[in-house]
């Protein structure tokens, strides 16, 4: 019987804390600037069509501080990751969603 209830026990910590990570937020920082999610794997560039600094992971949230761009030439968010949120660049706009 106390078996039992430690199997218990020791089931249901891990399914709290399985269910405790998947609701943590995306967050990229304190910084101003509002926040998408990455919709896919996207390369962080130096400027629009530049020079790649790392890939962010999808499903992470991006704090855009500023947008350059329209409809013609393509739509690009400058800000940082959640996973670099030390280190700002470029990524197409269609990679993120609000």
């Amino acid at each position: 019987m106390k078996r039992n209830v430690v199997r218990v026990l020791a089931v249901m910590a891990v399914v709290a804390a399985g269910s405790a990570v998947v609701s943590t937020p995306a967050v990229a920082s304190d910084s101003p600037g509002d926040i998408c999610v990455t919709n896919q794997s996207t390369w962080l560039r130096d400027q629009p069509w530049g020079n790649v600094l790392r890939t962010l992971s999808p499903g992470r949230g991006f704090r855009v501080h500023s947008i350059y761009g329209g409809s013609d030439i393509g739509t690009w968010y400058y800000g940082h990751g959640a996973e670099a949120p030390g280190q700002d660049g470029w990524i197409p706009a269609a990679n993120c969603n609000w």
